[in-house]
């Protein structure tokens, strides 16, 4: 799967707005930021854990493999979520939809149990 342009943009802004996002809007709230995004993001990406589905637009990343991407924080999503990207909608989220749909994203981040 290719992630690079994803990480890499996540890897900059994080890098740039980490400081600022952390704590705008507080946390958010997993099952309505997952009702958001089956409304407004599953017409290209794979919202809900999935196994063998293949994406809707063949291009965008579950939310899923999102996830577990090893860099992955509350604090890279908002800013992704916040910057214009040349392979996404324009969309335009409040902090509250962003902490939403972020605090769904991050729930899907499988837990080590150590075993």
């Amino acid at each position: 799967m290719k992630f690079g342009l994803v990480a890499g943009a996540v890897a900059v802004a994080g890098l740039t707005f980490s400081a600022h996002a952390e704590n705008v809007g507080g946390p958010g709230n997993v099952q309505t930021g997952r009702g958001f995004a089956m409304t407004h993001c599953s017409q290209c990406h794979v919202v809900l854990p999935s196994h063998g589905v293949r994406r809707p637009s063949g291009r965008a990343p579950d939310f899923s493999d999102i996830a577990q991407m090893p860099s992955m924080t509350g604090t890279a999503l908002f800013v992704f979520l916040h910057s214009p990207h040349p392979t996404m909608p324009s969309l335009v989220l409040s902090d509250r939809d962003a902490n939403n749909v972020i605090a769904y994203i991050l729930s899907l981040k499988k837990r080590e149990t150590g075993y």
